[in-house]
């Protein structure tokens, strides 16, 4: 009989797909496809660069799964392999990080999700607004910024910090700077769309 691989952790998945079983990388690629694939497009704003990137992510880890150690941290083995791959791909291009790039339909590119419990001063805003203004507000914020606030849905702090190897403090306070200079961008560009109103 089978498993039910949604039931099982990430490690035991790994550990089948190392026995052989297709199903069990179908899965990984599955609960993660998303969200890797929304922070590798964020960092390097190019969508097929991206869809590149995302594969190379999955292609390493089929080719070194025996190399790697069940510890709880496939998540961020996968992430930390998807930044390495960026950081390659912007050196290999000599392109700077934009954060006001648009896709080929001209849409802003922005991650889909923000950390918790900093949307409620948005519940007036439409969706497009809310792109088409964090967008212009990312500009203000440092790389590193925009790195954390990407990476911040899927990790705590500390496993940031762990990921990107910088101090704990340097992350939380980057985090905290950057979601609050975020927070008093759009909270103005709020008022200042009231007003016109």
């Amino acid at each position: 009989m089978k498993p039910n691989l949604n039931t099982l952790t990430d490690d035991e998945v790994v550990q089948l797909f190392k026995q052989g079983s297709n199903d069990a990388f179908e899965e990984l690629v599955l609960r993660y496809k998303n969200a890797l694939y929304y922070y590798i497009k964020a960092m390097v704003k190019d969508e097929g660069a991206a869809e590149d990137l995302f594969q190379e992510v999955f292609v390493s880890f089929f080719k070194h799964a025996d190399s790697y150690q069940a510890q709880g941290k496939f998540k961020s083995w996968l992430f930390l392999t998807a930044r390495n791959k960026v950081f390659n791909f912007l050196r290999d291009h000599a392109k700077q990080v934009s954060l006001d790039e648009t896709d080929d339909e001209g849409n802003f590119i922005w991650h889909e999700k923000i950390a918790d419990g900093q949307a409620e001063f948005l519940d007036q805003m439409t969706r497009q607004d809310f792109i088409l203004q964090v967008n212009r507000a990312a500009e203000k914020l440092s790389p590193a910024q925009w790195e954390i606030i990407q990476l911040r849905p899927y990790f705590s702090f500390k496993e940031i910090a762990q990921l990107t190897s910088r101090p704990l403090g340097s992350v939380l306070a980057d985090g905290h700077r950057g979601m609050m200079k975020l927070k008093k961008i759009l909270e103005q560009s709020a008022l200042a769309q009231e007003e016109t109103l």
